[in-house]
């Protein structure tokens, strides 16, 4: 098994990395069906304009590395991110942010309605909303609140991808993990340290900012 942790699937998500920790419900879905944070639509919890950049603090394989997320480019409803060492393309749309391929749009990752219990289809799986009131604290990002927790489920193999994603910063925490029998074994985890935003970006409303 190495170092790697087992975490039941129906366990409550806890990610700590560089003084940063995220909390939510648990899979049964045991959340307030409001977000704290009012509004906003799918594509808010995300933003792709040019000029933003998130440093992760990844986890994998027994080793943590920092990993650089940036807007290369902007156009339109489609942005460029280099996601370390991939490149991936985004699009915008009234339904929420899914993924390009080519003049394809594919796999949503965030979708309206942002609500407890919302699914949608994904290639494999499906994707659930989880909760929408969880909490991100940081000492180098801040306190945000009103996150939404998203698990993507893939069978062959199985496999489950949680994304937090918190208003106006983007994904907070990301965990991988692979069924091993009746339990789960996390493969990676990553956790934001670091945000840049391009001027006249909108904070989190009710979250502290500790700087760009």
């Amino acid at each position: 098994m190495g170092s790697r942790r087992r975490f039941r699937l129906l366990a409550l998500l806890s990610l700590t990395a560089t003084g940063a920790s995220c909390y939510a419900v648990d899979f049964a879905g045991n959340a307030r069906a409001r977000s704290s944070v009012f509004g906003i639509a799918a594509a808010d919890y995300f933003p792709l304009a040019s000029g933003w950049k998130w440093t992760y603090s990844v986890w994998k394989d027994g080793v943590k590395i920092p990993v650089l997320h940036e807007v290369l480019a902007r156009q339109g409803d489609v942005a460029v991110v280099q996601e370390g060492g991939e490149r991936i393309t985004y699009v915008v749309t009234p339904e929420g942010i899914a993924e390009k391929n080519g003049e394809r749009i594919g796999d949503y990752i965030i979708k309206n309605p942002v609500k407890v219990g919302a699914e949608w289809a994904v290639e494999g799986g499906r994707a659930r909303i989880f909760a929408v009131d969880g909490r991100f604290l940081s000492a180098r990002v801040g306190h945000h609140e009103g996150c939404v927790l998203i698990a993507v489920t893939r069978n062959d193999p199985t496999r489950i991808t949680q994304t937090m994603f918190a208003p106006h910063l983007g994904p907070v925490t990301i965990s991988i993990q692979a069924a091993d029998g009746k339990e789960f074994l996390t493969l990676a985890q990553a956790v934001l340290v670091g945000v840049t935003r391009p001027d006249g970006a909108p904070s989190t409303p009710a979250s502290s900012q500790t700087g760009r």
